[in-house]
């Protein structure tokens, strides 16, 4: 990874702290293209790496293909771009076809690691994967557990090394 790079997943880490309660595109490859809202995740630095970590449930589409994957974009759109796209990302399943032609968002291909990233987006944040993390009633908080998993439907941790960051040339 560049300096270049390292600068800009620094100043995009405020960025995507901002944009996540709005949705950010996650988008895998793993045998079928797809892409999923997420609202929840963020950068950090693990293993004296620049990783981004983004839970996704066992139950979704994404799941199984970030599994054998091992690498995921996190395309950024700029602030108010996008709002009904990230919407309908979120509340459609790839199992009922194409998200990407379905949202009309062109995709290009990541530069590092194998997986589409949204070409209308901004920025694009290239993983792949180091760990998986599953979050369980043993190792979760109760007071979190009862307000955010009442069901037992727990996340799952995907923490991805940052291999590449840059703004998408459109």
């Amino acid at each position: 990874m560049t300096d270049k790079e390292k600068k800009l997943i620094v100043e995009l880490a405020p960025i995507v702290q901002q944009q996540l309660p709005k949705g950010l595109f996650l988008c895998v490859d793993g045998g079928t293209p797809n892409t999923m809202t997420i609202g929840w995740g963020g950068t950090g630095i693990f293993w004296g790496k620049p990783v981004f970590t983004v839970p996704i449930r066992p139950q979704r589409f994404t799941y199984p293909l970030i599994q054998k994957a091992q690498a995921f974009i996190i395309s950024v759109p700029d602030e108010g771009a996008l709002l009904q796209e990230r919407m309908q990302a979120g509340t459609w399943s790839g199992r009922d076809g194409d998200k990407f032609k379905r949202l009309g968002l062109e995709t290009v291909k990541g530069r590092v690691v194998d997986a589409p990233a949204i070409k209308s987006c901004k920025w694009q944040i290239e993983c792949v994967v180091k760990a998986a993390v599953d979050l369980t009633t043993d190792n979760t908080s109760a007071d979190v557990v009862s307000a955010m998993y009442p069901a037992r439907d727990f996340h799952t941790l995907f923490m991805g090394e940052i291999v590449a960051c840059y703004e998408t040339e459109r």
